[in-house]
């Protein structure tokens, strides 16, 4: 009798952990298929496709996220239908098999949006608040000693915006200031993780008699990328990525930007232990001037098309990028796609929309593997499948960064990553994600 009572226990023990590893796997399966938020459109019947048996409870929430009486509660089913006809936002409740509760997703009624798809090369300057520290490092003071006044005081990532208490104009002022300084004491302010500070610093001289303090700065960063759309208000988005300093992986901070025509000259394929990469023409002259960029953020650039508002010119420099279905047309050409939202997509046959040589052209690729992080800008993993394209580049290169992603005849995303030893390989953003930030 003891020993039966044994293999009972045993049997369920087995049981109650076999239970709980599938609980785990199902509620990690349901995390990666399913958005935790999701767009709905106002009264449109969305389906949606969980993959396995739930049932769903969904009421309508307010503003304040207080609960409505009204609550629905679906059959136990893999996929069903959506209609947001009713309230401007839901709480949904899927349960495995009616009982087992696995997550709440929370889902929000918009308008109808489209954008202009572009798929445009575009170069970028941008021009950060002060200076950015890149590093510090010892110099021979003037008593052949090692010498670094810096040191312990500004960090990497420090932004210098005013040297004692006077505006800088960028890099080129801030030198100047210190050579000037006769040695004596400097008052520094400086951003640092957002927030303000001051702190002192005395130049040293050099053994070539020139005032230093002993730290490297940036103040500007510039590149080519891909416009991914624009708005009907004269507003764009870009990139699927921010600009950020390739010394210390940080993004940068904007004090102003501005977008120009280009054309590109050449591109250069991947060699397996670098990204590909597009060279062209990157020139500040006011003809080419097309818009500034307002905002530099993980999910891309934007900013707003507009004549020029100064001079900004600068010499004509060749840069190689480090940064950086149909459709109705606009007058720029430009094509008129619908958005899709992220549950929409679907892993399978994609088209990324690019251009090299002042020609817009579709390529096709596969849409391999979804990723539902909310900010992420590697939502989508694709592979280039298109012969053309991989002839031309090797698959996906530098300076590709927001080349739109297209499926069923809506957008869906932007390009933003290549793997090096891969490039036929790479990621992209969900076209939502981007217009968050719009």
């Amino acid at each position: 009798m003891d020993r039966a009572r044994k293999i009972y226990r045993y049997m369920l023990f087995f049981i109650l952990l076999l239970s709980l590893l599938l609980i785990g796997f199902l509620g990690y399966r349901i995390k990666k298929m399913i958005p935790d938020q999701i767009l709905l459109r106002k009264g449109q019947t969305e389906e949606l496709d969980i993959g396995i048996p739930v049932s769903a409870a969904v009421q309508t929430t307010g503003a304040d996220r207080s609960k409505d009486s009204t609550r629905i509660t679906t059959p136990v089913v893999s996929a069903f239908h959506m209609t947001s006809d009713t309230g401007t936002s839901y709480e949904m409740q899927l349960r495995f098999l009616g009982i087992i509760p696995l997550k709440t997703v929370q889902m929000q009624t918009v308008a109808e949006q489209d954008v202009m798809v572009s798929g445009k090369p575009i170069g970028i300057y941008l021009k950060t608040p002060g200076v950015l520290v890149i590093d510090t490092g010892a110099f021979t003071g003037s008593g052949g000693e090692s010498v670094c006044p810096a040191d312990g005081i500004l960090q990497s990532g420090d932004y210098v915006v005013q040297i004692d208490h006077t505006d800088l104009e960028g890099k080129k002022d801030f030198v100047n200031r210190i050579k000037n300084s006769n040695g004596e004491q400097m008052i520094f302010t400086i951003q640092r993780n957002g927030e303000r500070s001051e702190v002192r610093i005395t130049p040293a001289q050099c053994e070539e008699g020139v005032y230093k303090i002993g730290v490297w700065v940036r103040d500007s960063a510039q590149g080519i990328g891909t416009m991914t759309y624009e708005t009907a208000d004269g507003h764009f988005g870009a990139l699927g990525h921010g600009i950020a300093d390739a010394d210390i992986g940080e993004l940068l901070a904007l004090s102003k930007g501005s977008i120009y025509d280009t054309c590109i000259l050449a591109v250069h394929t991947s060699d397996g232990t670098k990204p590909g990469e597009l060279t062209g023409v990157l020139s500040f002259e006011e003809e080419d001037y097309l818009g500034r960029i307002e905002e530099n953020t993980e999910a891309g650039i934007y900013g707003s098309f507009c004549k020029p508002s100064g001079s900004d010119s600068q010499d004509e420099v060749i840069i190689e990028t480090s940064a950086a279905a149909s459709g109705e047309s606009d007058v720029k050409g430009n094509m008129k796609y619908p958005i899709a939202f992220k549950q929409e997509i679907r892993e399978g046959a994609a088209q990324i929309y690019t251009s090299f040589d002042g020609t817009g052209a579709f390529y096709d690729i596969e849409i391999t593997r979804l990723r539902y992080e909310e900010d992420s800008n590697q939502n989508i993993t694709l592979t280039v499948t298109d012969p053309e394209l991989l002839a031309k580049t090797g698959g996906i290169v530098q300076g590709m960064s927001g080349s739109p992603i297209l499926q069923n005849g809506k957008i869906v995303g932007a390009v933003t990553h290549v793997l090096v030893k891969q490039p036929e390989k790479g990621y992209g953003i969900f076209i939502e994600n981007m217009l968050e930030h719009n």
